[in-house]
């Protein structure tokens, strides 16, 4: 799981779905929706499902990493590398990174 710092408006949104390749979902203006994309992708030969959420409650936002295939550590940790890249050139600050193996 990787957390987000900072608002989320429309464009910002839009660079990151962008810069992951995130399906268009959710609306910024409904306070209920809670997915805002999703991606099934590879990255450093680890499969995962990519998920961009928004918490109801604190307002925040995190990507939910769903790894698909057994992998190693190194492996996984190529994978929240190229992914904390594509957010950071979306212009969205990275907070944390858990990892829950």
């Amino acid at each position: 799981m990787i957390d987000l710092r900072g608002q989320m408006d429309r464009a910002a949104l839009s660079r990151l779905r962008a810069s992951l390749g995130l399906s268009e979902v959710g609306r910024l203006g409904d306070d209920w929706d809670e997915l805002f994309g999703e991606v099934k992708r590879t990255t450093a030969g680890v499969s995962a499902n990519v998920g961009l959420w928004r918490d109801v409650d604190s307002q925040g936002w995190r990507l939910d990493i769903d790894l698909l295939t057994e992998s190693g550590d190194s492996d996984v940790q190529g994978l929240l590398a190229a992914v904390q890249a594509e957010v950071e050139a979306a212009g969205v600050q990275v907070a944390s990174i858990l990892s829950r193996r």
